[in-house]
């Protein structure tokens, strides 16, 4: 116990001689958060000598030289479309809270202060441009584009009505003038200075009047002002959302020296110099943000993002009066836990030990290792390192594991998908070199290259924090580690993979349904890849958590799943193949180079989803889903313009319009509009086509008849919001989408279970021929599938009985396929089970455990790979017995 106190006591006092060391070496010298004055010369050289560098620094310019040329002339001009309390006798001090919105503001500054956001939510309007908004606007109501409308039409939305519309007018603003302050510094030309100064003293001087919010009804969880408690920052009503005093921070770092020789004239009849003025700004939102916003989960990070560079450009402690400078307050993002706030040491525990992912859905999860190098990153250049700890690393990389051949990241959760950011290996790249780490470095660069080869990431977008940052890329690969299965257990989610090629790679995530950490309840769920898209992506066009559709986008009825019953709780994997490492977050072995399954339970759910490679062109997947429900629909949402039912002649069935799909087993329900019906009960073909590429781009769906059947088209919300997440755009808001109800009723789908078949394909391209149903009962079904090259017979059942199919074959089993090659035996694949036999070839277990088991023929040779032994007979030989392994030949 003793020993274990004085080494946490070594710790704290090596941390704080190291800090102390840092800020008195680089006290009154800045810029410090991203670079220092000796490196400038080296960021000089990089523009020069790097075409990267020289294009990200050119894009700068083009930026900001119109807005800089026009202050010369026009002063007033840019800081005038700043929003603030412009009003003579308005210029609010003190405003006031109600119902998380703005109520009313007292008080009257000498100067005009800034104002507050009109509301806590978002709405559906985006600012229009800067050059077309209010001067000197004096009632707050902004000029809004409705993006879910499709008119570009402005509109004046009204000041409480406004939404995120404020605090996105002044942070792009603010980042102009950050922008600015970095070509000044890097130029030394003052006319970049005078346009930073003049946003910078605007937004300084508005701030410093104001007093935080009041919320005397609580309606942030706390009444506000000083008193701790409640999520409200200092300018925002989100603590995590009080951003704007990064965009300060860097501009007054840039600015230091030149500020304090050009001081705004306010300033004298303060008796102030900008660094007290500028250390009362900071400190304010420092204190707040230190008893404001989350203790758990991404706000307690993203609330030390916001801050800590306020921190870092403070003095040192003994030039403030209360002797709280940056030695003081660096000390509750490194070391000190709170009431209100982890330190480090503890939320860093938050990332899995095994798999590296946050807690959170993954646009979350990879938002929190980006803010933790955010936030590393500057404490480094002061002297302080926290990226050293190897979780780090592994919690950069795990997030790959979430991404899909395009690079996009997987949307399940609350999260829009889209590319991860490059900024975390970016960052990592810098720290790594810096430190002489060059194996890590490498691995960085391989992720950047593979990015940049994917089209999904350019360093000539680089902003001037990746001037200062980023690295010469060292020698690497361009191709990321290949791994066929991933699976999170806290997040139930498992993915899937077969190639990793825009165009042909194959790719299914199979996922039941969680609360907490932006987790949905989302049922059952599954989704397919093809031409590296998510062609049954859950729907994400919801504008904000308070949007009357987020409803919709954030439940089961946004997900692809069986209703009623199972949305949300435990899930049992029955049987994966490639299995997971039991250590860690991929696989380490693999069965089959052509097949793999996984089989899932929730409650009274049950689906199998398998994926097939036929070539190295194509494939396609197999949805079998049992639901132990008296009723059911089957919900799928595939993107495209249009979609028809097709009988197995290939014939367009006739869809009847209704007024009503009948029962709704969800909220998220009333968003289907439009419902078009047929009655099947025998084999059907759905295809759903996206005109919006050339050529055109198919998603076929074969599914095997059962009685009481309906089929329903439905008009659904949009798919996503961005423009890169589907095919040519498709199903992007405001453009619906077409979904699918397959209801099944009086009929339980546990003994008689959808079993689906999924092709996508461009036009012409087509491999699939024939699909067919071989036999099935209440625990068994059996299909046929038969491409240009090859027939699969696959087999599914959910007891321990043996099953004679027709054609030979004998079945035990979880999952089975059988394939023909040109009329001879090219596999048998043995997902999970004791026996497959076809024609005079066959797998059996040894013993009662059930096998994951091979048999391949590959120019006239046999191979096997089995996870345990087994007994393996060929054409016209005895039953040998073989040790388990992969990949062998044996003959």
């Amino acid at each position: 116990m003793h020993f274990k106190r004085l080494t946490l006591l070594f710790t704290v006092i090596m941390t704080t001689l190291v800090f102390v060391n840092c800020t008195k070496s680089s006290h009154d010298q800045h810029p410090c958060l991203y670079t220092k004055n000796e490196d400038r010369n080296d960021i000089l050289s990089k523009i020069e000598n790097h075409h990267w560098a020289g294009e990200a620094w050119e894009n700068l310019k083009q930026e900001i030289d119109p807005y800089v040329d026009m202050h010369s002339a026009d002063p007033e001009w840019i800081v005038s479309r700043l929003a603030m309390y412009w009003k003579e006798g308005e210029h609010y001090t003190q405003c006031y809270i109600k119902n998380q919105n703005w109520d009313y503001g007292e008080g009257n500054a000498p100067v005009p202060t800034l104002r507050l956001p009109g509301m806590r939510t978002w709405n559906n309007y985006v600012n229009v441009p800067l050059k077309d908004r209010i001067p000197f606007n004096e009632s707050g109501d902004m000029l809004g584009i409705d993006r879910s409308s499709g008119d570009n039409t402005p509109v004046l939305v009204p000041y409480k009505e406004s939404g995120h519309m404020i605090t996105k007018n002044n942070r792009e603003i603010l980042e102009l003038a950050e922008k600015s302050s970095f070509a000044y510094w890097l130029t030394k030309d003052e006319k970049y200075a005078r346009f930073s100064a003049d946003i910078f003293w605007a937004w300084l001087l508005g701030t410093y009047y104001m007093q935080p919010p009041l919320d005397p009804q609580e309606s942030t969880n706390g009444p506000g002002g000083y008193q701790p408690g409640g999520i409200m920052g200092f300018y925002d009503y989100e603590q995590i959302h009080d951003y704007l005093q990064i965009n300060a921070a860097v501009t007054y770092d840039f600015l230091y020296d030149y500020l304090q020789a050009n001081p705004h004239e306010h300033l004298s009849t303060l008796n102030k110099s900008v660094i007290d003025v500028a250390g009362v700004v900071f400190k304010r939102f420092i204190d707040l943000g230190l008893i404001r916003g989350g203790k758990q989960g991404n706000w307690n990070v993203n609330g030390f993002k916001n801050i800590v560079p306020s921190m870092l450009v403070l003095e040192s402690n003994d030039f403030y009066d209360d002797k709280k400078g940056k030695e003081y307050y660096i000390p509750y993002y490194i070391e000190i836990t709170t009431d209100y706030h982890e330190a480090l040491p503890d939320f860093i525990k938050n990332f899995n030990a095994k798999t590296g992912l946050w807690p959170e859905a993954p646009g979350y999860a990879s938002g929190m290792i980006s803010a933790v190098l955010d936030i590393g990153i500057p404490l480094y250049n002061s002297g302080i390192n926290t990226i050293s700890n190897p979780l780090l690393q592994k919690a950069a990389m795990g997030n790959l594991g979430w991404l899909d051949a395009r690079g996009n990241l997987v949307v399940f959760g609350d999260m829009r998908g889209g590319p991860i950011s490059m900024s975390v290996f970016e960052r990592l790249l810098a720290y790594y070199t810096n430190e002489g780490l060059e194996d890590n470095a490498k691995k960085m660069a391989t992720v950047i290259r593979k990015a940049i080869k994917s089209g999904q990431y350019s360093r000539e977008d680089a902003d001037w924090a990746g001037l200062c940052l980023y690295k010469a890329l060292p020698e690497s690969d361009d191709e990321l580690p290949f791994q066929r299965s991933a699976y999170s257990e806290h997040h139930r989610h498992l993915i899937m993979r077969n190639g990793n090629s825009e165009e042909h790679g194959l790719m299914f995530t199979l996922y039941g349904g969680k609360k907490g950490g932006h987790l949905t309840e989302n049922g059952l769920s599954m989704q397919f890849y093809g031409q590296g898209y998510s062609l049954a992506p859950d729907a994400s066009a919801y504008e904000s958590y308070w949007s009357k559709d987020a409803r919709y986008h954030r439940s089961i009825s946004g997900s692809n799943t069986i209703l009623p019953g199972y949305e949300v709780g435990e899930i049992t994997i029955e049987a994966m193949d490639p299995m997971v490492d039991t250590a860690g977050f991929y696989n380490l072995t693999e069965t089959s180079p052509t097949c793999s399954f996984a089989d899932v339970t929730a409650a009274e759910k049950r689906r199998l989803v398998a994926m097939v490679r036929t070539s190295e062109t194509s494939g396609y997947y197999v949805d079998i889903f049992r639901s132990d429900q008296p009723d059911n629909d089957y919900l799928q949402h595939i993107v495209g313009n249009t979609a028809i039912i097709k009988d197995t002649e290939g014939k367009t069935m006739k869809m009847q319009k209704v007024n009503s799909i009948g029962k709704e087993y969800a909220k998220g329900y009333a968003f289907f509009k439009n419902p078009e019906k047929t009655n099947v009960t025998g084999d059907f073909y759905a295809t759903w086509t996206t005109t919006a590429v050339t050529p055109a781009f198919h998603v076929d769906m074969w599914m095997m008849g059962q009685s009481n059947r309906e089929v329903f088209l439905v008009d659904a919300p949009p798919t996503t919001l961005r423009s890169d997440l589907t095919p040519g755009a498709v199903n992007q808001s405001p453009q619906k989408t077409t979904a699918m109800i397959l209801r099944q009723s009086d009929n339980n789908a546990q003994k008689h279970p959808f079993v689906a078949v999924y092709e996508s394909y461009n036009q012409g391209e087509k491999s699939i021929q024939h699909i067919s149903k071989v036999s099935d009962s209440d625990h068994f079904v059996c299909i046929a599938v038969e491409s240009g090259s090859s027939k699969q017979t696959i087999l599914n059942a959910i007891d321990n009985e043996v099953y004679q199919a027709n054609d030979g074959v004998a079945f035990q089993g979880t999952f089975a396929i059988t394939s023909e090659n040109k009329d001879a035996m090219e596999y048998l694949y043995l997902g999970k089970g004791k026996l497959l036999k076809a024609g005079d070839y066959q797998i059996k277990a040894v013993g009662d455990d059930a096998v994951s088991a091979e048999l391949r023929l590959v120019d006239g040779k046999y191979y096997y790979s089995s996870d345990k032994p087994v007994f393996i007979q060929l054409s016209n030989e005895e039953a040998k017995q073989f040790p388990a392994g992969y990949d062998v030949c044996i003959n």
